[in-house]
């Protein structure tokens, strides 16, 4: 199908935020005495709040509630993110500016809840370039589940098999491909899985290598033909 709009992940993959939040994680861990160890946080990257309570959970057992964790960690990040500068991921204004000279329409699926990811947009200076933005909060179920991306493309009023995802999480392509997006991948913390490499999508170091495969083929790209220029 040809690809008729762009549905962009926030944190990692617009936005440099994830480090921002797994070192708020440590930070309140650490304030609460918690066993915290790096890959309890990087295993949350792409969730929702609830999914990644679900993970503190799995990873620290019943003696360490995950609720007291949400709130410190909200605290700290919230804090962080409010003082010191949100920056952009390279390549993305010139996407966004070609994207829009190409009268492509665009929307954000990030799993941040939407007041929160609005906010951060703004500080971004990019929010008012998304005439649609879904936050984890208004879906019922979060990323891998592709409830997200099927919002994004209903809000967009365009099929989702007709919308291409840009995405940095496994969990995040996983929702994209289930709700029968195309998708390409710029991983940010964490290297994608063998199994989600597997999957045969698109992975590119950074959003210029997705700007430059979109303006080769006009949009009217294949996936075949993407993962071809990229070999």
């Amino acid at each position: 199908m040809p690809l008729r709009a762009v549905i962009f992940d926030m944190d990692g993959l617009m936005l440099d935020t994830e480090r921002i939040a797994l070192r708020a994680l440590a930070d309140a861990a650490a304030e609460l005495g918690y066993p915290w160890r790096e890959e309890i946080g990087l295993a949350m990257v792409g969730l929702n709040a609830r999914d990644s309570d679900a993970i503190v959970a799995r990873y620290l057992g019943p003696n360490y509630s995950p609720e007291p964790l949400r709130v410190a960690f909200n605290k700290t990040y919230m804090a962080a993110i409010e003082v010191g500068p949100i920056v952009a991921k390279t390549g993305l204004v010139e996407l966004l500016d070609w994207l829009e000279q190409e009268e492509v329409p665009k929307a954000v699926a990030t799993s941040t809840r939407h007041e929160r990811a609005c906010f951060k947009l703004e500080r971004a200076g990019i929010g008012r370039r998304f005439p649609v933005i879904i936050g984890g909060d208004q879906v019922s179920r979060g990323k891998p589940a592709p409830d997200i991306y099927i919002a994004a493309a209903a809000g967009l009023g365009i099929a989702a098999s007709n919308c291409l995802a840009l995405e940095d999480s496994a969990p995040g392509v996983n929702a994209a491909l289930a709700a029968g997006m195309q998708v390409i991948m710029v991983p940010d913390v964490l290297a994608p899985p063998p199994e989600i490499v597997a999957l045969g999508h698109c992975i590119v170091p950074s959003l210029h290598d997705v700007l430059r495969l979109l303006q080769d083929n006009t949009l009217a790209l294949k996936l075949d033909d993407i993962r071809a220029r990229v070999a």
